[in-house]
């Protein structure tokens, strides 16, 4: 799928989203419009080599499907979950993509002669909505997005921050409780554990598979594949007693987890994005209630809470532009 629009300017830049199932790439220029965007599968069992190549063909076709000229690139952003060592744009570690130790941004900037940097993908989507959804540019931004796990972002001082060794920000692993549910990490009682949309799913799923029978049934219409969170939210707010009680877990926990953030950072502005954001209906209404209960009241004062906007874009858009 290809989407085309008219707002060139002089110089633009490519940015690359690398997914667990789809790469996206984007042209995208300074006032926030995504001229030209491709998709294509991940298809991570095939490796490295096989995935770096298959980006190196997307930038290549984009640029020549898109009748933008090669010079009018100014550089390439690559969003990529995961651990980044800054200095040498290696990827250390992907874990949607099994990648240890990887060289992705020289090899890309080796076969296309383009300026190329690489950032943590929720580092780069939090960057995007600030610059360029958030009225009067805040100078102090949580993004907490809610997918599979939870990554989160950080603009402090009207920078990105990444941290000491540049792994900062791992909000989805914050431990609200030592003794809670095990975490795909390795550890217990991490954020994402709580509220994350696998970890979510997969506590209503054991408990249907152990012969569990409600509304949420009739929700889903008998197919387990219809399970996610957006119909665990449906089955509750329709009175099903198991996604009750898993929803109203979720919902005090991640009131919970985004209050102890919002004392600790004091931001003016949490953004909240992801899958599990954009496919419920009441999740941020209702997390309010508990943010509100549990938040200082000075850490309140003046807070704005703000749904993310820009979708799939805010990765490209974000890791295109973020100031090195």
């Amino acid at each position: 799928m290809t989407i085309y629009c008219c707002f060139r300017c002089d110089f633009m830049r490519i940015g690359i989203d690398i997914g667990g199932t789809k790469i996206i790439t984007g042209i995208v220029n300074e006032k926030g419009s995504v001229l030209y965007s491709k998709k294509i599968p991940t298809e991570s069992q095939k490796g490295y080599a096989a995935i770096r190549d298959n980006i190196i063909i997307l930038i290549q076709s984009t640029i020549n499907e898109s009748g933008i000229q090669k010079n009018e690139i100014e550089q390439i952003g690559i969003a990529t979950a995961g651990q980044i060592e800054r200095v040498s744009g290696k990827i250390l570690f992907s874990p949607n993509l099994g990648w240890h130790n990887v060289p992705l941004r020289n090899d890309v900037e080796k076969a296309t002669g383009i300026k190329t940097h690489i950032e943590n993908d929720v580092n780069a989507a939090t960057y995007g909505e600030w610059k360029f959804t958030l009225k009067s540019i805040p100078q102090d931004v949580l993004g907490v997005f809610i997918g599979t796990g939870i990554g989160g972002g950080l603009i402090l001082g009207g920078k990105l921050y990444r941290g000491f060794s540049n792994v900062g920000a791992e909000v989805g692993h914050t431990i609200l409780n030592p003794y809670g549910y095990h975490c795909n990490c390795g550890n217990d009682g991490c954020f994402e554990a709580y509220c994350g949309g696998w970890y979510i799913t997969e506590r209503v799923k054991k408990r249907v598979q152990e012969g569990y029978k409600g509304k949420i049934m009739d929700v889903i219409n008998g197919d387990m594949d219809n399970l996610h969170a957006g119909t665990i939210e449906e089955a509750y707010i329709a009175g099903d007693e198991l996604c009750g009680s898993v929803w109203r877990e979720v919902i005090e926990y991640l009131g919970a987890g985004i209050a102890s953030l919002v004392n600790l950072l004091n931001p003016e502005v949490v953004v909240l994005g992801g899958g599990v954001i954009y496919g419920t209906k009441r999740l941020i209404d209702d997390m309010k209630i508990v943010l509100e209960k549990r938040a200082m009241a000075a850490s309140l004062k003046g807070l704005r809470i703000e749904k993310a906007r820009l979708g799939e874009e805010s990765a490209l858009l974000g890791v295109s532009y973020i100031d090195e």
